[in-house]
């Protein structure tokens, strides 16, 4: 018996999503994509990030030896901000037409599904990552770029939400998405090649710089690396459905039961 698939379909919630995807030439879509982003990734990560900050209880505590003998790359906290990038990055990057619309509202629920599930463990086995204080004075003190960065992370991110790492585990589907597109529907255009080179290079330094930047432990990293390769195994088992679907088929996704 195969497990369960919250990717396998899209989700009936987003019918009325998929019946308005015509509207201002097709530019609405894109709109209430970004909204819902918000709405299911954004406002419920940090919702509860803030939340369980206030109450400020340790459920178990990751933090290995090891943690603190990685030293600090101030530098990398430009990788490890550009998930915030990556996020949106599949409402410009998806194919022109039903099949890349759908491929973009299966990314979407995968990520939100992806988000909430994590939010039960942040919220029933909450862990403070608290290495912040390896973070030299000077860097934090200083008017630069660098420090700008890390203090508006440090002021919208509290050090909550340790594991599974969602930074490890969104970014790899949603890197895994967009390299589909590259390779599928882009692999003609001169920046394709150069586009997927940059697209793993940021993944992987941005894989460190959740340790190098003292926002998360090793074992944060471990536990998101196998949520995020279990969500894109299941949101993949999704887009496989659609290839065996014509283009017919999948813009009437809503009205017939395929």
């Amino acid at each position: 018996m195969n497990p369960p698939n919250l990717l396998l379909k899209p989700f009936r919630f987003f019918s009325g999503t998929w019946a308005r995807r015509g509207l201002l030439g097709g530019k609405w879509y894109y709109i209430e994509m970004f909204i819902l982003g918000l709405l299911l990734v954004a406002v419920p990560y940090f919702s509860i990030n803030h939340l369980v900050a206030a109450v400020g209880h340790t459920f178990w505590g990751p933090e290995l030896p090891l943690d603190r003998l990685i030293p600090v790359l101030p530098w990398m906290v430009i990788p490890y901000a550009s998930l915030y990038i990556l996020n949106p990055l599949p409402i410009i990057s998806h194919p022109r037409n039903d099949r890349g619309r759908m491929e973009l509202l299966l990314t979407l629920q995968g990520i939100s599904t992806l988000t909430i599930m994590s939010c039960f463990f942040f919220i029933f086995f909450p862990a403070e990552i608290d290495m912040r204080d390896q973070i030299p004075s000077d860097i934090m003190e200083s008017s630069g770029f660098i420090a700008s960065t890390f203090k508006s992370l440090h002021l919208a991110d509290k050090p909550w939400n340790a594991w599974p790492s969602l930074h490890i585990s969104q970014s790899l589907v949603l890197v895994m998405a967009l390299t589909r597109w590259l390779k599928r529907d882009w692999s003609e255009l001169w920046w394709s090649k150069p586009a997927l080179s940059v697209l793993w290079i940021d993944w992987t330094l941005l894989a460190i710089s959740i340790l190098t930047t003292k926002q998360h432990y090793l074992w944060d990293l471990g536990t998101g690396l196998l949520m995020g390769l279990f969500w894109w195994w299941m949101l993949e088992a999704g887009f496989k459905r659609l290839d065996s679907m014509t283009e017919d088929e999948i813009s009437a996704e809503f009205t017939i039961d395929v």
